[in-house]
């Protein structure tokens, strides 16, 4: 019998899905413990595959060759926006009403995200005046001049309606899934380290970036439950918020290159 795929639908991970597939949850930055083994809840963690000799996964039990590898997950002190969706996150606010968080279209638009349409200056549904959205690169979007902070931008998205959603076409997850509160850790197996003459160990680039938005996350996470000041905490979430992007994307326009101490700068996803 012949299989033949006939075609292949891409969507957004739910932050249900990202914890699904999960088997640890990732709470440090150190990566190894003084005898050289991979710290429990590190992003080395070896229930997200193995890359040494001798060491088995302790997710299925297969050695170097024999595990692919497995996900882990982070749990974000506050979410941020994926930079990969900024345009989609920027289209659907313009047309998000503010009052009462309606779409405001009332007939299809097939090609709504494909060309920035005017939006309408009154909601048609409840005719509340709007206010300008603007996008401001990377990922920082103002209502006129007030700076919308991803919380909000999620809490709007999850009162769309379904029926709104169709409107516009928006398929293969829920709009307010573009802003992260779950991030997944990829498998080891997919950013291994090498080993230098010296002995000394070289960890792959998306590591380096991981171990910074975990270090970041957690500080953020701390000074949340301290009740730090706000002009803190809202330093440490913009920190989050580009070691992540910098992680997807290394080349954003409007943020300085992630880069190792020797200056190289590091290659994130799209550069991979």
């Amino acid at each position: 019998m012949v299989f033949r795929i006939k075609e292949i639908q891409f969507g957004l991970l739910s932050p249900t899905m990202i914890k699904s597939i999960a088997k640890v949850r990732v709470v440090v930055s150190d990566l190894y413990a003084p005898d050289g083994y991979p710290v429990e809840g590190g992003v080395m963690d070896p229930r997200m595959g193995v890359i040494d000799p001798g060491l088995q996964c302790r997710t299925c039990g297969g050695g170097i060759g024999d595990c692919p590898g497995h996900f882990g997950y982070l749990e974000l002190a506050n979410p941020i926006i994926n930079v990969l969706y900024t345009k989609t996150v920027y289209q659907i606010l313009r047309f998000t009403c503010k009052k009462c968080n309606r779409i405001m279209l009332e007939d299809p638009l097939p090609d709504f995200f494909d060309r920035l349409v005017l939006p309408p200056m009154k909601c048609p549904h409840c005719k509340k005046k709007q206010r300008k959205i603007t996008f401001v690169k990377p990922y920082t979007y103002y209502e006129d001049k007030d700076e919308l902070n991803p919380l909000t931008i999620r809490e709007r998205f999850e009162k769309l309606p379904e029926k709104d959603l169709k409107l516009i076409g928006f398929r293969g997850g829920k709009p307010e899934w573009l802003i992260l509160t779950l991030f997944p850790i990829p498998p080891v197996t997919m950013r291994p380290s090498i080993t230098l003459e010296g002995g000394e160990r070289s960890e792959d680039d998306l590591t380096h970036k991981l171990v910074d938005a975990v270090r970041i996350n957690q500080s953020l996470k701390e000074n949340i439950d301290i009740g730090a000041p706000e002009f803190i905490l809202n330093d440490l979430w913009e920190l989050v918020q580009y070691h992540i992007s910098s992680y997807f994307d290394n080349e954003l326009t409007g943020t300085p290159l992630a880069r190792h101490r020797s200056g190289r700068a590091l290659k994130g996803i799209i550069q991979r």
